[in-house]
């Protein structure tokens, strides 16, 4: 399958980490600051020149993992010559604006019919869930799943890309896997639900 029109064919899958397009204003005004901390961007130059944007990047013995939006991919070491980092220049805020100050998006596992709803209505046959709620699996590898629920689709499926783009719409907090993982994601799926935390204890 191919990655969707907004991404890198690449290995994907997102991490556990809460979309911030996914997040709605609170409309709770910023204090004033002289300077505005614009982020660091970062690319991944390639064997022949090319350029790879991140907002994020984390080397692993697999290869480079780069994280775009809410949506991580894996490039072979082989293909990355080298990591830039360019730091921007600061900039002055506007004077007397607010700023909303964005609220984290809200989930539970309550909320899963009016998913269910959604997939039954578009495509005629009931969401394919994998996992509601913690799992075997999920205590094995040590992740507290007790609040998320994951789907046996695809992100790049026709279905897959449909799910998505409705939990986007609702303010639902979704993480994508395009492949197996190991010791996170046994397959392709999509995780619905903020990111599965480190258990305490196991």
């Amino acid at each position: 399958m191919r990655v969707t029109s907004r991404l890198l064919a690449s290995t994907l899958f997102v991490l556990a980490t809460a979309a911030p397009g996914l997040c709605q204003a609170s409309g709770v005004a910023a204090p004033a600051s002289d300077n505005v901390a614009v982020p660091t961007r970062v690319f991944l130059v390639l064997a022949g020149g090319a350029k790879v944007e991140a907002e994020e990047v984390s080397e692993r013995p697999e290869g480079f993992w780069y994280r775009r939006g809410n949506v991580w991919a894996v490039l072979d070491r082989s293909r990355v010559t080298r990591v830039e980092r360019v730091e921007p220049v600061k900039k002055a805020a506007p004077t007397a604006s607010a700023v909303p100050d964005p609220a984290p998006a809200r989930w539970s596992l309550s909320e899963a019919a009016r998913v269910e709803s959604f997939f039954v209505k578009r495509f005629g046959r009931p969401l394919p869930v994998t996992a509601y709620g913690q799992s075997g699996l999920h205590t094995r590898w040590g992740y507290d799943h007790r609040r998320s629920m994951d789907v046996g689709l695809h992100p790049d499926s026709a279905e897959g890309r449909a799910l998505m783009a409705f939990l986007s719409s609702e303010g639902i907090p979704f993480l994508g896997f395009r492949s197996a993982v190991p010791g996170i994601a046994s397959a392709p799926h999509i995780h619905v639900g903020h990111p599965s935390r480190r258990l305490t204890s196991r």
